[in-house]
């Protein structure tokens, strides 16, 4: 019986340890999508990324505090992986984009609404980038045609980016935590008046 309830207790512990972990990631995430606003179907693809980690580290970790061996746990992440790898290989493109527009979202300088230049010797272009999706960037030039372009390809061309929204954004960002933040100020104030 001493054995369960330790089991429990380890259950609990790791459990909290993986949620911990995830909010951290939430609220990091969040900020981004704060900053770069982000359409409503790529922050819950983002989301839905999230949570299959969270419940396949949740899964693996419970496996080894219940009693499967490294070994056995072993056999089904390298299980999975290999399915993975072979549903991807041939379709090794498609992970390419994946990787890059996660690149995109997460570490590149650009952001929704920003005009760039794009340097091809074929075929340059320059607009508005209207939206990053996992596979594509989609930008609209001058004269209104929306251009879509692999997120693989974005990132092996040399962008130089002509009009950055990024700090009206954190400007907006700033005005709206403090109109939050007055009107949390307003609510004792305008209490203490009325119980008066």
């Amino acid at each position: 019986m001493a054995l369960f309830y330790e089991k429990i207790i380890e259950t609990s512990i790791a459990l909290l340890i993986l949620i911990l972990v995830r909010q951290i990631l939430l609220k990091q995430i969040i900020k981004r999508f704060l900053m770069a606003k982000f359409s409503l179907p790529r922050k819950q693809l983002v989301m839905k990324i999230l949570n299959f980690l969270f419940f396949n580290a949740l899964a693996i970790v419970l496996a080894g505090v219940w009693g499967l061996k490294g070994a056995q746990i072993l056999a089904y992440v390298a299980s999975t992986l290999t399915i993975l790898g072979v549903a991807f290989f041939a379709q090794w493109s498609l992970l390419s984009n994946i990787t890059s527009g996660l690149i995109l979202f997460f570490y590149h300088p650009l952001r929704f609404g920003d005009v760039l230049f794009i340097y091809d010797k074929d075929f340059p272009l320059e607009g508005t980038v209207e939206d990053i999706t996992f596979f594509f960037l989609h930008i609209r030039d001058k004269d209104g045609k929306v251009f879509t372009i692999p997120n693989s390809i974005v990132l092996q061309k040399t962008l130089r980016i002509l009009e950055s929204h990024e700090q009206e954004i954190k400007e907006s960002i700033h005005e709206e935590n403090k109109t939050n933040t007055d009107n949390a100020e307003e609510i004792p104030q305008s209490h203490e008046t009325s119980s008066k």
